[in-house]
């Protein structure tokens, strides 16, 4: 007899209550099935990264996509995974929360970037074939939020194609979220789209050749005729590049400046969405830390996501059309918090604004310190100047 076995004897004999001794080993057994279940909730992902109404759930949790597209093909392979990694490890330092890129021809290199993404708090999308070998070796991370089953949805791909993608996607992991990403001003091209994913990336890229607010109109109309057909969310894919080509008229294009980009951004959140993943982090030629004042702008909007994202969830958003030139209008109430935001789409003019508030409010308060503010509450009206490009976000009470 091993001296493990005649100890667990001695010990044994010495428990005079063997009832005891019954709950103890119960109370051991139990735990352990805690254990077990606990970890496999978490290694297989049933705590489903699931759409929950109009919004998207991450750990039970509602959750606001704010992060950017990462396109590397054309970096040499043997740079790819440490390039990756480095972006990853810069969003996540600047407070985003997401980013999607393609998954490469090394699967270790991607368990290697998830496991990363993981440690960093950072949510992952990837695109590529919903292969089920490579699906089922990412089942275990956590990170991975969903996969991209079409890109340039609404040009590339028909409405069968996607689906059926989709359906092989949830037959690998029912928890995984399918996301596409398109672009049309067609009701009718966007309502054969809206049922082929959890998921609904929408571009709006108006620099430099199509007015500012597009980017309000663009994610209204999808937003709304989502609602109608009661289908996914909408994620906007908002413009943080230059095109290389000429614009309609041969000019050279141009990168869009911060204030345009944020400007683009609170108009997203006017139209509805519910998050920003920005085109892009590295595109091509594109390299967005290299444009410093555009990076260090974008990522000064990340607290100010922040600090909104639960009222954009959880509140109710009334879009406000006063018919004043160039301004956008909105407000969110979830109980007894009231968010307002105003935006001036001009480039030159400076508009004096009065925009409709529930009458038994009669302060505002500008959320964000060192941005634009001025606008107060006269009778049932917020008042004052809008500058170009301003965005005017409040807190009225």
């Amino acid at each position: 007899m091993s001296i493990k076995f005649f100890l667990l004897g001695k010990f044994m004999r010495s428990i005079k209550n063997k009832k005891f001794l019954l709950i103890i080993v119960n109370n051991i057994f139990i735990l352990v099935l805690c254990f077990y279940f606990v970890q496999s909730n978490i290694y297989m992902g049933k705590t489903a990264y699931i759409p929950s109404g109009n919004n998207i759930l991450a750990n039970s949790k509602p959750f606001f996509p704010f992060g950017f597209y990462y396109v590397d093909y054309n970096i040499p392979k043997n740079l790819q995974s440490q390039f990756k990694i480095n972006a990853l490890t810069d969003m996540a330092n600047a407070g985003f929360n997401i980013i999607h890129t393609s998954n490469s021809e090394q699967p270790d290199n991607d368990r290697i970037m998830l496991d990363k993404a993981q440690k960093l708090g950072i949510y992952v999308i990837l695109e590529g074939p919903a292969d089920p070998e490579v699906m089922d070796a990412f089942k275990t991370k956590s990170a991975l939020l969903g996969w991209n089953i079409a890109d340039d949805a609404n040009s590339r791909y028909t409405p069968d194609v996607i689906s059926n993608r989709r359906n092989k996607v949830k037959k690998i992991n029912s928890n995984y979220l399918t996301y596409i990403s398109m672009f049309s001003l067609k009701p009718e091209v966007i309502k054969r789209y809206l049922h082929t994913s959890d998921l609904i990336g929408f571009q709006s890229y108006p620099i430099s050749d199509r007015y500012l607010d597009s980017t309000f109109y663009d994610m209204k109309n999808i937003v709304n005729t989502s609602k109608i057909y009661n289908a996914a969310p909408t994620i906007a894919n908002l413009q943080t590049f230059k095109w290389n080509e000429p614009d309609s008229i041969g000019n050279p294009q141009r990168e869009p400046t911060f204030r345009e980009v944020r400007n683009m951004t609170y108009q997203a959140l006017l139209g509805g969405v519910k998050g920003i993943i920005y085109f892009s982090y590295r595109y091509e030629n594109w390299y967005l830390p290299e444009h410093q004042e555009l990076w260090n702008g974008l990522k000064s909007l990340v607290p100010e996501i922040k600090i909104i994202s639960p009222i954009l969830l959880n509140g109710n958003l009334n879009q406000i059309d006063e018919e004043f030139k160039n301004i956008l209008a909105g407000i969110w109430i979830n109980q007894n918090q009231v968010l307002a935001i105003i935006i001036n789409t001009s480039h030159t003019e400076t508009t004096e604004v009065a925009i409709k508030v529930p009458a038994n409010l009669s302060q505002a308060k500008s959320i964000f310190a060192n941005r634009a503010s001025g606008l107060v509450i006269k009778g049932n009206e917020l008042t004052g100047l809008i500058k170009p490009l301003d965005v005017h976000v409040y807190s009225l009470s």
